[in-house]
């Protein structure tokens, strides 16, 4: 982020900072009963949760750092956090008080906000009175690490499987997420590769191929100069079959936003984005209903969400590293994600650690491509 677009953003920022502190106690006052945002008419049921501004004053104990960050395991069910999170004191104050990390996600006028006392630019973040606050930019983008992984952490979706999905039925099946977080002009570009071992292939097998990189995007709203990172999610973009005749990828904006599934995280009590992975091929939707109408064909439809099965056992939040960027990586080597042998920014295909030729795009092209 050059040093020009700092004036616009901070100027941005105290609009952004008196919209959100309206929509959040009108959150708390009228709404804290409220149901999590659903599949927006066809099948959230299953998914939707109670509690919009639950736990908004919840506090993660630590930042993340500048080396690669997990989340919970791969293969693991439901929607835990990364095992961060825990209720601490309130940070942000003067003097010589220590920092502490706060960080919650909220609902508003159906988009999904990031609020947290961590500033996301570097000199806001050092000018903090409070001691200690991980103020680190090894990927020299001008956004702070910890604010990253933050969203990272926080931000990325709840993947829901089809009950045909046959990943479900491997424990060891490799999932994974890569994510880059950039400034893109006055907005934030979240890119986030899903990285799937296999592509299992339709019509029982055809066109199946080690490794399967598929891509999720975020335009988020952020104010540089404040003393708060709070984001919002301005625009949201989901990848299937990208490229191929059959494409649908979808950029969802406005009031198209309201069409996204939302769930309460099991882990924060707090609204976490929701994505659809149709069974074996892994393309993305925004929604059930959206995953569903898109072909009748026989063999060549998407089936996509669980039905008449425990829908527990077919959600997952894949493990996340940060990759940073490109001429500043801060990880390289996917082999700790699960991925032996690929490499973020390398220019080769993605084989999912298995190896092989005729695999997937190389991950640095989901990291790279700007939807939006």
């Amino acid at each position: 982020m050059g040093a020009s677009s700092l004036p616009a953003r901070a100027e941005r920022g105290s609009r952004l900072r008196s919209s959100l502190l309206a929509a959040v106690l009108a959150s708390l006052v009228a709404c804290a009963d409220d149901a999590v945002e659903g599949d927006g008419g066809r099948g959230g049921g299953e998914l939707t949760g109670a509690g919009g501004a639950t736990g908004a004053t919840a506090s993660m104990a630590a930042s993340t750092g500048a080396d690669a960050t997990t989340s919970s395991a791969s293969g693991s069910n439901g929607s835990g956090g990364s095992g961060s999170a825990s209720s601490g004191g309130s940070g942000g104050g003067g003097g010589n008080e220590a920092f502490v990390l706060e960080v919650s996600t909220v609902l508003s006028e159906g988009a999904l906000w990031l609020l947290t006392n961590l500033p996301e630019d570097v000199p806001a973040c050092l000018a903090l009175e409070a001691s200690g606050a991980p103020c680190e930019d090894v990927d020299d983008d001008g956004l702070v690490d910890a604010w990253e992984d933050v969203v990272l952490d926080r931000l990325r979706p709840l993947v829901v499987f089809d009950e045909d999905e046959s990943l479900v039925d491997d424990p060891s099946f490799g999932l994974g997420l890569v994510g880059r977080v950039a400034p893109t002009g006055d907005r934030v570009l979240v890119a986030m590769m899903l990285g799937y071992a296999r592509d299992f292939g339709s019509c029982g097998g055809f066109t199946s191929h080690n490794g399967d990189s598929e891509r999720v995007a975020l335009s988020l709203s952020a104010a540089s100069g404040d003393p708060r990172g709070d984001a919002s999610v301005f625009a949201a973009y989901t990848a299937a079959h990208e490229g191929t005749a059959s494409d649908h990828g979808r950029v969802f904006a406005g009031a198209e936003l309201s069409l996204l599934t939302h769930v309460e995280d099991e882990a924060t009590g707090e609204p976490r984005w929701a994505v659809f992975s149709s069974a074996d091929k892994h393309a993305t939707y925004g929604s059930l209903s959206i995953c569903e109408d898109i072909s009748v064909v026989p063999c060549f439809d998407e089936d996509c969400g669980p039905d008449g099965v425990d829908p527990a056992a077919y959600r997952r939040l894949f493990p996340f590293v940060n990759a940073g960027e490109e001429s500043a990586p801060r990880v390289s080597d996917l082999g700790p994600l699960g991925f032996p042998g690929e490499d973020a920014w390398a220019e080769q295909d993605f084989c999912g650690g298995l190896g092989g030729s005729g695999c997937s795009s190389p991950v640095r092209e989901k990291l790279l491509a700007d939807p939006f």
